[in-house]
């Protein structure tokens, strides 16, 4: 019976241990509405449960997690925005802009020795619309998931419009999150 006794307690000690360890997606706090869909929350709301996801993804993997830049945000809702009123889903704008364009145009990238970005796009309609999904999307992706898990990036801005840049689909979201480093 003693032994028995002891081989439950390490059991629970052992399990206690690997639910409380650094990385594991149990001892990890939720992400507010990561599985809330366009209309549910606000466009706000989804933004910031996308960037909490997104540090889960890297904090898994024992990387900082990335802070949220004005500047970024900025830049990444005014793409998003273009994006769904012109009816495109590029990286590149109708004008000609990209994601250096954008951020030299808030300030971010102004007076800097060097500096790394980086830019994912996403949109989805219905249960694909939600932050978690969006996150699933992107870290199937090899290219979205480099940006992702780039431990040179620091910061994060992301842009959340209720709307699909191809069609007039009831419930969707348009993302854009763009990554920076700078010194």
């Amino acid at each position: 019976m003693r032994s028995r006794s002891l081989h439950l307690l390490l059991l629970a000690v052992a399990l206690g241990s690997a639910l409380a360890a650094p990385g594991s997606a149990l001892a990890a706090p939720a992400c507010a509405n990561a599985d809330t869909k366009p209309g549910n929350a606000t466009e706000a709301v989804l933004a910031k449960s996308t960037v909490c996801l997104l540090n889960r993804e890297r904090t898994r993997r024992r990387m900082g997690a990335l802070r949220t830049n004005g500047r970024l945000s900025r830049a990444a809702l005014s793409h998003t925005l273009d994006m769904v009123q012109k009816r495109y889903f590029e990286h590149v704008s109708t004008t000609g802009l990209d994601v250096v364009d954008r951020l030299t145009s808030t300030g971010y990238l102004g007076a800097v020795r060097s500096w790394a970005v980086g830019e994912n796009l996403a949109w989805g309609t219905g249960a694909r619309s939600t932050p978690r999904e969006t996150v699933i999307g992107w870290m199937n992706s090899p290219g979205h998931r480099r940006n992702i898990l780039n431990r040179r990036f620091r910061e994060i801005g992301i842009g959340v419009v209720f709307h699909a840049p191809t069609n007039d689909a009831p419930v969707a979201a348009t993302y854009t999150t763009t990554f920076g480093y700078r010194r």
